[in-house]
């Protein structure tokens, strides 16, 4: 089994798989390198007329979600919307609360609570486990109240351990550089504590050459190091395999 992955910009990815093409938090329709469609980090609808489309909304900040996602529907006959339940209903959409498990056209959608908005959704389809996490995460900032930041370590560990048994072959993962020395404990503990076959960090804007340097140089992280791929460019584009059960 192959799936190719795609880099939208933020935490915009798109996953296509055997039968299907699952779009997860696309924003930015402005294309990133001149290109345009995929190439240029873009959902271009007549370019997935004929597929198979799931579009994942893990909640309503700006830089998560567009609602001109919406205008696919006109070129895209077999799209299906699952968003999150901060984001004002849209008809024919599944709006999707935390801690909830849903079926919809062969596949299994589960949901945790993000520590910020919204959902993160665990998604399986065709024999393909997909972890996206939102803006769950662990989030410690400095200049938080110590008690502010052990809640949000105990809130993120929590819903993480939801996870733990589960057999994740892509996951996406937060790793915000704003974040300065804390940057990596949100994917340092998924790591260590549930893992995935392919592991690619999100969510680090233009940051994205030091995000890559704290991955490069953690120490927690270099057992796992072979399983990351850190996308820079807007369209790039990645190929997962999975072997045959």
């Amino acid at each position: 089994m192959q799936a190719q992955i795609t880099y939208l910009d933020n935490s915009g990815f798109a996953v296509r798989e055997k039968h299907r093409f699952l779009i997860f938090d696309c924003w930015n329709q402005r294309p990133g390198n001149g290109k345009q469609g995929l190439a240029g980090g873009v959902i271009a609808p007549e370019e997935l007329a004929d597929e198979q489309v799931a579009v994942f909304v893990s909640h309503a900040h700006g830089d998560h979600y567009d609602p001109a996602v919406f205008n696919w529907e006109e070129k895209i006959a077999d799209i299906r919307y699952i968003l999150s339940d901060d984001i004002a209903p849209h008809a024919g959409t599944l709006m999707a609360a935390p801690h909830e498990t849903h079926t919809l056209d062969g596949m299994t959608i589960e949901t945790l609570r993000s520590t910020d908005e919204g959902v993160a959704f665990l998604v399986e389809t065709d024999g393909l486990t997909v972890y996206h996490a939102g803006d769950l995460n662990w989030w410690h900032w400095e200049g938080e109240a110590p008690q502010w930041n052990a809640e949000m370590a105990r809130a993120y560990q929590a819903e993480i351990g939801r996870l733990q048994g589960k057999r994740i072959d892509i996951a996406f993962i937060p790793v915000d550089p704003r974040l300065e020395e804390s940057m990596l404990l949100g994917i340092e503990y998924f790591m260590e504590h549930v893992g995935a076959k392919m592991v690619i960090p999100m969510h680090y804007g233009s940051a994205g050459a030091k995000a890559a340097h704290a991955l490069r140089t953690s120490r927690i992280l270099a057992p796992f190091r072979g399983r990351m791929i850190m996308p820079l460019t807007r369209g790039q584009t990645v190929l997962f395999e999975k072997k045959e059960q």
